[in-house]
């Protein structure tokens, strides 16, 4: 995936989230925290290991920018 499908996929799931409590979009770092807040709420209601997923999505991150 190119890093402007990355961030257009990105902006797209801070969109939705917005849409879903009836809210105007917003790309800023407050919006970013909610959706991390969501996707924690998530985590916990399945059963997923949010540290995990985000470690993985660091080791993901740097894989994708060519870091170490």
């Amino acid at each position: 995936m190119s890093k402007t499908l990355n961030i257009e996929a990105a902006r797209a799931a801070l969109a939705r989230a917005a849409w879903a409590r009836g809210e105007a979009p917003a790309y800023d770092e407050n919006a970013v925290s909610d959706l991390l807040a969501d996707i924690r709420h998530l985590c916990a209601a399945a059963g997923h290991d949010f540290d995990r997923c985000d470690r993985v999505a660091t080791m993901y991150f740097q894989d994708e920018i060519g870091g170490a």
